[in-house]
């Protein structure tokens, strides 16, 4: 009688694990040079293919689809595997607040735009013409910053999609060499900025790799660079601009700032080994830990000098951490979300995504018995279940914290383009 849910829960927690280990997988960003981005595709795909693999070993049918989007630029958030929690006040919790328990139940949430009417668009999925685009991020509160490829991942452009006229504009197009790639898009005093990363002698070191950061108006007209009194050496892994400045972190470690309009490029003091998180949050280790390190442990806000360790406990395992809370595994494999001192910890639905976006947002996988992908809020309880169904690709793609433009979920469907801007979400 209770084998049925013994035997989601073991792909759940199989499928969490491996996909982590999927995501973990060395890779370069998508605007290094082909051979490296063809290589490190490969790589996931093995990995991702591990995942698929196992599943296929414990249950028959499919397993979870892959959505690609927004940001920096491989994806906006989208979904990992679990089931559908259930609710319970729980003390130490905020007033009212929720709490999963992780307990399987057998209900659909209800669909997004019923969730959260104010925070959904459906918009068509190609530009007039008939050009396919990729969501990157919101200029502002109603306008959405578009990409066109002219071949895969390769920009050629990019337009402004107003969410309330559905009117298109042109803003540039972008030029760059062969086995050049534009990335890393970010918006600020009214300009979008972007960087072209060049592997120069091919041999994907970091003396070979150079950077060049380039901006526009959001108004439209021609790209400039952004010209530095060195070159950038290494790859850049986040932009931000502040303060009539571009600020920048690179892959290999380190924060620096020039002025939009060109400049010396000045290391942010202290932040010598740090990675942009959401500015002013600079931490260290990244994005990415080889070696199994909490990423983002340590944090400086470079404004105040403020210094945020996480607490870790021995035995937990992928922990993520944003600017106010970590999220990862504990030692039976539990997952877990807590504040960064290591309070107010609670459960997460089996096989939530370990990485939330805005410290709040999981991506979720209904279990495979039911099929379909849903975005869960922390904060209140709520879900809302996003009209994918499981297909044979087997791939998932995690909301993850700080490293892209986390208010925003993207994925194409039936034709459309369903936008969810997670900062109109109260609560």
């Amino acid at each position: 009688m209770h084998e049925p849910a013994t035997h989601d829960a073991l792909e759940d927690d199989l499928r969490a694990t491996l996909g982590h280990a999927a995501g973990q997988a060395p890779r370069a960003p998508s605007s290094f040079s082909s051979h490296v981005v063809a290589r490190s595709r490969r790589r996931r795909a093995r990995a991702q293919a591990l995942v698929a693999a196992a599943a296929v070993v414990l249950v028959s049918g499919g397993v979870g689809a892959a959505v690609r989007g927004a940001g920096n630029d491989p994806a906006p958030p989208v979904l990992g595997p679990s089931t559908v929690p259930s609710a319970e006040t729980t003390a130490g919790a905020p007033s009212g607040a929720p709490v999963p328990s992780g307990t399987p139940a057998l209900t659909r949430p209800e669909p997004v735009e019923k969730v959260w009417p104010q925070a959904v668009w459906k918009i068509p999925a190609k530009l007039p013409g008939g050009r396919r685009f990729q969501p990157r991020l919101f200029i502002d509160e109603r306008t959405l910053l578009l990409e066109t490829w002219e071949s895969f991942e390769k920009a050629d452009a990019l337009y402004a999609y107003d969410l309330e006229s559905g009117r298109t504009r042109k803003i540039v197009d972008i030029r760059t060499p062969k086995g050049v790639f534009a990335s890393g898009y970010a918006v600020g005093e009214g300009r979008i900025v972007w960087q072209t990363i060049d592997d120069e002698d091919g041999d994907e070191t970091t003396a070979s790799v150079a950077t060049t950061f380039w901006s526009v108006p959001v108004e439209g007209g021609t790209p400039t660079a952004i010209a530095t009194d060195r070159r950038i050496r290494g790859g850049g892994d986040r932009l931000t601009v502040t303060g009539g400045r571009l600020a920048f972190s690179l892959s290999e470690g380190g924060v620096f700032t020039v002025p939009l309009g060109g400049g010396t490029v000045e290391p942010v003091p202290g932040a010598e080994r740090h990675h942009i998180l959401r500015w002013p949050w600079v931490g260290t280790p990244g994005e990415y830990t080889p070696d199994g390190e909490p990423s983002f442990e340590e944090l400086l806000n470079v404004e105040t000098g403020e210094v945020s360790r996480a607490t870790v406990h021995p035995g937990e395992r992928h922990v993520r951490c944003g600017v106010t809370v970590c999220t990862g595994y504990r030692g039976d494999n539990t997952p877990f979300h807590r504040s960064r001192d290591g309070s107010r910890e609670r459960d997460l639905p089996r096989g939530a995504s370990a990485e939330p976006a805005l410290d709040r947002f999981y991506a979720v996988h209904l279990p495979v018995t039911h099929g379909g992908q849903y975005v869960y809020d922390q904060v209140t309880g709520e879900s809302g279940e996003l009209g994918l169904r499981p297909d044979a690709e087997g791939g998932s793609i995690t909301m993850r914290s700080g490293t892209r433009d986390e208010r925003m979920v993207a994925y194409p469907l039936n034709g459309k383009y369903v936008i969810i801007d997670l900062e109109r979400i109260g609560g």
